[in-house]
């Protein structure tokens, strides 16, 4: 099937701006946790703050991730791919 490449297409949605947004949430996230729980002096402690802030790392690249396949979804149906801020 052939796209219409006339000037009233939608624009595809980037991978520079929402990456460089999914890396800020995730290094937020991993220094909110880390703030909080690196004064730590026992290891056991230490290691689940670690392993804290690597899972809400993960929960932070999935959730972006769907919301950007959410966005080449719909512009793959030719709807408009802007989203509201909880998308």
């Amino acid at each position: 099937m052939a796209r219409d490449t006339s000037g009233d297409s939608l624009p595809s949605p980037g991978f520079v701006l929402p990456g460089i947004r999914t890396a800020l949430e995730m290094a937020l996230v991993a220094t909110i946790v880390a703030l909080f729980g690196l004064p730590a002096e026992d290891p056991l402690v230490l290691g689940v703050v670690l392993l804290t802030a690597l899972v809400g790392m993960v929960v932070v690249l999935f959730w972006a991730l769907n919301r950007h396949m959410r966005r080449w979804i719909r512009y793959a149906q030719g709807k408009p791919t802007t989203l509201t801020m909880f998308d």
